[in-house]
């Protein structure tokens, strides 16, 4: 206290000079490391833009063919509903033919009207009279789906193995036949019923254009039985998808951006697809297709493009889009400068604040500043706990004072602390050994009985995350009258060392003479199956290992129960439980 002071100096000089010093140090580091990160990210740029591109075409290429697989799989209700249908009316032929009539080709019709046709000319409708009554019954379910999709389906049209062909067009007057003659079609050889033999359910033919110029078709197909489940013939619906073909390629992927699709083949969909090669169309060459086709994530490069593709699985196309590389270099280079930028804005605007700091630096260091933080750090080693310091005097002002009065009484506070403290090592040493058990060192049943007060008030709060392990060690009467009770306890320390190995982040407790119970909380209670797994393994190795002394190749029975709200009422419940399969377990062992 009664030292010589250092010359007073005003608290804004020193605060000012120290700033001043910081400001020059904090520049120079700046500027070294905004040159070393401006190295660092343009050269990771390039990486990190492709990643974000390529998930970004990912996207929206998967969300292109979400929404087209949606809308197909839509095309697909109509077709599982009619073929339902057709075999519903093959469950019940003599009430259809009952109710039936004969249907006739329209003379002059441009709605979609009901019409037949035979496999051949050698047929007639003479001798398929009641295959026409049965048939006519379809125009019930055929005509609200036909009205219902006038724009997307063109034609819904069903073939039978006895060679009648039933169709429902939306441009019927084109085919009917003169008055007197019948449409004849050879469908058994169409692409159609050939596939429809071979499938189980609906299928799908490839993407064509429509012979009397109704656009891209595809056809929904499939195979429909008899009442003894018996193939009987196909049932087809032809779908104009040229709107749904050309919103399937409007992907927004940017200038210069390509999207397109292509067939199972890997050959490409489009209304001109026999005019241009893919390689000419696409930039793809061969090998690329197959990389592109193959690739687990359906994304691949070349010189000239990115290519990003998501099969759509259930007509077998491949929705793709591309983008040209310069495209990709033209980004990369628009970031860079955007980086450098970004860089030289923010080096104004830190000397802007650095100058705005200096001048109100200069304001708040004219009360106090400096004095004030040196004072705070030394209160804050002495509030963490160690009595010994002593702060310096550092100023002949107030702020000396005050520090020299608080060294008074940190000098009082040490003095009563180490009378608090000799009482309160008494008390601690009296409270463990009322909780721990003096042959193993853990915690005893007093200690076990605490804990599970604290478990009880954590179920009352909705806590139910816990379970029991009931473990008794086996033998331990023997070992005590063969070898004395000295070995019979290094059984039981052994066997606790092996349960505080096992469940090394549960407490244990020692509550009987050979008896422990662990309270499993936590990563112990998720683990709960593998550690009880290892215990028994251990216990195994230790009882199988002839080498060791008996009173160390111990054995024990363990029991688990965790708790259920349904059937336990407390932790005296899931004991219960546990200790009911540790003595289970101990059978299961004596039977061995």
């Amino acid at each position: 206290m009664n030292r010589k002071l250092e010359k007073r100096v005003p608290i804004r000089r020193r605060v000012l000079v120290l700033f001043l010093v910081t400001l020059l140090v904090g520049l120079l580091a700046a500027s070294v490391t905004g040159v070393f990160c401006i190295s660092w990210i343009k050269e990771s740029t390039e990486k990190v833009l492709t990643s974000q591109i390529e998930r970004n075409l990912k996207n929206m290429v998967l969300q292109k063919a979400i929404a087209a697989d949606a809308r197909l799989e839509h095309y697909e209700k109509y077709i599982e509903f009619v073929t339902d249908y057709i075999e519903d009316m093959y469950r019940n032929r003599v009430q259809m033919i009952a109710r039936g009539y004969i249907y006739d080709p329209p003379v002059d019709t441009h709605d979609f009207a009901l019409t037949r046709g035979f496999i051949n000319d050698e047929m007639k409708a003479e001798d398929f009279r009641e295959e026409l009554f049965f048939f006519s019954n379809l125009e019930q379910v055929l005509a609200p789906i036909a009205t219902a999709n006038e724009k997307l389906i063109t034609t819904l049209y069903v073939g039978s193995k006895s060679g009648l062909m039933t169709s429902y067009d939306r441009f019927s007057y084109l085919s009917v036949p003169e008055p007197g003659h019948e449409l004849v079609y050879d469908f058994f050889h169409s692409s159609w019923y050939q596939q429809g033999m071979k499938e189980k359910g609906v299928f799908y033919t490839d993407l064509y254009l429509d012979s009397q110029g109704r656009g891209m078709t595809i056809t929904v197909a499939s195979p429909f039985l008899n009442e003894n489940g018996e193939f009987e013939g196909v049932n087809c619906a032809d779908f104009d998808i040229t709107a749904l073909f050309f919103e399937l390629l409007s992907v927004n992927a940017g200038e210069n951006a390509m999207s397109f699709a292509l067939d199972k083949n890997g050959a490409l969909i489009s209304p001109d697809a026999q005019e241009i090669t893919l390689e000419a169309y696409t930039g793809l060459k061969p090998e690329d297709l197959e990389r592109l086709r193959t690739t687990p994530d359906g994304i691949i490069k070349t010189e000239s493009a990115l290519y990003v593709s998501v099969p759509i699985e259930r007509v077998g196309w491949t929705l793709c889009v591309s983008v040209p590389t310069r495209t990709i270099h033209d980004m990369i280079q628009d970031s860079d400068r955007y980086i450098v930028h970004a860089y030289l804005v923010f080096v104004g605007i830190a000397i802007l604040i650095i100058l705005v700091a200096v001048f109100m630096a200069n304001r708040v260091a004219s009360i106090v500043t400096r004095p004030i933080e040196q004072l705070g750090r030394d209160m804050r080693i002495i509030s963490d706990g160690d009595l010994t310091y002593r702060a310096p005097v550092r100023r002949n002002d107030e702020i000396g004072d005050v520090t020299s009065q608080m060294n008074e009484m940190v000098d009082r506070l040490q003095f009563t602390m180490r009378e608090l403290l000799s009482s309160q090592q008494h008390a601690d040493a009296m409270s463990r050994l009322a909780t721990v058990d003096a042959l193993t060192g853990v915690r005893n049943k007093t200690a076990y009985d605490e804990r599970i007060r604290i478990v009880e008030k954590e179920l009352a709060e909705g806590k139910t995350e816990f379970g029991l392990v009931m473990i008794d060690l086996n033998y331990l009467k023997v070992i005590n009258d063969n070898y004395g009770h000295e070995k019979g306890n290094v059984a039981i320390k052994t066997l606790c060392k092996l349960i505080c190995e096992v469940f090394a982040h549960s407490p244990v407790f020692r509550i009987g003479g050979d008896e422990f119970v662990v309270l499993l909380e936590g990563a112990d209670y998720q683990n709960v199956d593998n550690l009880l797994a290892q215990f028994k393994n251990r216990v195994r190795q230790l009882d199988e290992d002839k080498t060791l002394a008996p009173w160390t190749r111990v054995s024990a029975a363990i029991g688990y129960a965790r708790y259920d709200a349904r059937k336990d009422t407390g932790t005296d419940s899931v004991l219960a439980r546990a200790d009911q399969e540790m003595y289970r377990c101990k059978g299961d062992m004596k039977r061995k």
